[in-house]
């Protein structure tokens, strides 16, 4: 957990039929000489819970006393205060979304429940969730190779997820894609997420390249122009 000072586990729990860990974490208390604790007033906390990664095969939760006033940003134990997961973990989520793992199967992977995972994808598809505050350092994207594909940063993607190219679409379900998609990016302003987005729609191109052949010939046209 790399726990700095003031930082200190209170308590940690283990069930070894759950296969669970759970970790209390508070700030150390004032030391005198010789060691002994000095007692003080009573500090007010706020309580808060998280999913972090997993131990080997077990599962690890993380129970914070947060000091009223005090502040947790950055340290990657800690998490935003209304979602499941801690940084680190969400750094990991997010890590395997970016390589096209499915929800489901990222659920079998880290032992997630469904929707807790649900709820931290829609954070990000609603824009309420900066990946810049949760991963600071690149997360390096992998994108679609096939030639026929525009690159992925080609700039007629984010011209077309943006409106600013319009093309005739006959598939109804890239039709739909394409809509929801444009309503997300109106919300969305992180840079790690817009990626995201654009990534999964050229996924999207790629996996059904025979169905959207018409939609493909258009697409080819407009990365010429734009």
């Amino acid at each position: 957990m790399q726990l700095a000072a003031p930082w200190q586990v209170l308590k940690l729990r283990h069930d070894e039929n759950a296969r669970r860990y759970d970790i209390w974490v508070g700030v150390e208390a004032p030391r005198q000489w010789f060691g002994f604790v000095r007692r003080g007033p009573e500090v007010p906390v706020e309580h808060y819970s998280w999913r972090h990664v997993n131990f080997g095969d077990w599962r690890v939760h993380l129970h914070v006393a947060l000091p009223v006033g005090s502040t947790l940003e950055g340290l990657p134990w800690a998490g935003e205060f209304d979602m499941p997961f801690s940084n680190q973990l969400a750094r990991q989520i997010f890590a395997l979304l970016k390589a096209d793992v499915s929800l489901q199967r990222i659920c079998d992977l880290l032992d997630l429940p469904v929707s807790e995972l649900w709820r931290f994808r829609y954070a990000l598809d609603t824009g309420r969730l900066n990946v810049g505050e949760i991963a600071p350092e690149a997360i390096k994207v992998d994108e679609a190779t096939d030639s026929d594909i525009p690159s992925l940063d080609d700039p007629v993607w984010a011209a077309l997820v943006d409106g600013k190219l319009e093309i005739d679409i006959r598939v109804l379900g890239l039709k739909l894609m394409l809509s929801r998609l444009r309503a997300q990016m109106e919300k969305i302003t992180d840079a790690e997420i817009r990626d995201l987005k654009l990534q999964e729609f050229q996924r999207y191109f790629a996996k059904n390249k025979q169905m959207l052949s018409h939609e493909l010939a258009q697409l080819r046209e407009g990365a010429a122009s734009v």
